[in-house]
C-alpha cells in the first residue's frame, strides 16, 4: 500500500469514530493487499423515544460539571421544549431534532442569580448554544455527547432512571424476607418529589431526593400516622429499610430492587396495587 492511501484509509477511519453527524459505523473496503483493520465498536443509535425525559449533565466544555444543586436538563419531545438547570439557575429554552443526529437549540434564557466563582453554569449555557448534533456515547449506560458544528464533544449527558419508579408498587419482601399477606404499598411521585402509602398498619408520607447518578434515589422526611397497631414488625422493618435506601435497579418491567448498596436488596417492589 502506498503511504498516500494509507493516511486516506487513516483519515476515513477516525472519521467515523468520531464524528456526531451519523451512529452507523462507516464501511471501507480495503484494498486486497491491505493488512486486516480491527473493528472499531460503535455505541448503537438513540431512538426519539429514549432521548425525551431528564438527563444528567456530567461535563460541559470538557469539565466537569459543579453546582450547588443537580445539573440537569429535561427534553419534552411533544413540545418541543427545554428546561431544566445549569447547578445554579434554572434554564428555559426550545429544541430541534433532525435527520442524522441533528440538534439545535433556541431561544434559551435562564434566571439571573448571582453564582458562585465554582459553579460551571455558563460552561452550560455555552455548550448549548453552540450544539449542533448529538451521538450515543456509551453502549452499557444511556448517555449521549452533544456535539458543535465540527463534530467535538461540547457536553455529555446522562439518562436520569428515577422515571421507572414513578408509580404504585406493593412490597414484597423486606431485607431478603418475604412479607405477610397485609403487604405494605407505596406511591412514588418522581415529578413531585413526594412519596406516600401504607406501611402495613399506618399511612406514610415523605420526601424524595435525587442525586446525580441515572439510579440514585433516597426518602428523606419520612413519618407515618401513630394508629395502635396489634403487630409492629413489618411496618418497623420497612421504615427502617426505608431511611436506608440510596438507589435502585429493575429486575424486570414489573419488579424493582432498592438498597443501600447494590449487592444487599433492601426492599423488593412489584408494580402496581
Amino acid at each position: 500500500m502506498t503511504k498516500y492511501s494509507f493516511l486516506l484509509l487513516s483519515t476515513l477511519l477516525l472519521a467515523s469514530v468520531t464524528s456526531c453527524k451519523t451512529t452507523q459505523k462507516s464501511v471501507v473496503s480495503p484494498e486486497p493487499e491491505a493488512e486486516a483493520t480491527a473493528t472499531v465498536r460503535q455505541a448503537p443509535a438513540i431512538s426519539r423515544e429514549e432521548f425525551d425525559g431528564t438527563w444528567i449533565v456530567k461535563s460541559a466544555e470538557r469539565h466537569e460539571v459543579v453546582g450547588d444543586e443537580p445539573v440537569e436538563l429535561t427534553f419534552d419531545l411533544t413540545n418541543g421544549r427545554l428546561y431544566g438547570s445549569d447547578g445554579c439557575n434554572v434554564i428555559n429554552g426550545t429544541f430541534t431534532l433532525g435527520d442524522e443526529n441533528e440538534l439545535q437549540f433556541g431561544s434559551l434564557i435562564s434566571t439571573s442569580k448571582v453564582c458562585r466563582p465554582e459553579v460551571t453554569d455558563r460552561a452550560v449555557l455555552n455548550a448549548l448554544n453552540r450544539t449542533r448534533s448529538y451521538k450515543r456515547a456509551d453502549d452499557r449506560d444511556l448517555s449521549i455527547n452533544l456535539c458543535n458544528r465540527r463534530g467535538r464533544t461540547v457536553m455529555t449527558l446522562v439518562k436520569r432512571m428515577t422515571y421507572l419508579l414513578n408509580g404504585p408498587w406493593k412490597v414484597t419482601a423486606i431485607n431478603g424476607t418475604p412479607v405477610p399477606d397485609e403487604q405494605p404499598v407505596v406511591v412514588i411521585d418522581i415529578p413531585e418529589a413526594k412519596l406516600s402509602g401504607f406501611a402495613g398498619c399506618n399511612r406514610l408520607f415523605g420526601h424524595i431526593a435525587l442525586d446525580d447518578t441515572p439510579y440514585g434515589i433516597t426518602f428523606t422526611q419520612v413519618a407515618a400516622t401513630r394508629k395502635m397497631c396489634p403487630e409492629v414488625d413489618t411496618e418497623q422493618n420497612f421504615l427502617s429499610a426505608l431511611d436506608q435506601v440510596t438507589g435502585f435497579y429493575p429486575v424486570d418491567d414489573t419488579h424493582i430492587i432498592l438498597y443501600q448498596v447494590p449487592e444487599t436488596p433492601l426492599i423488593t417492589l412489584e408494580k402496581g396495587l
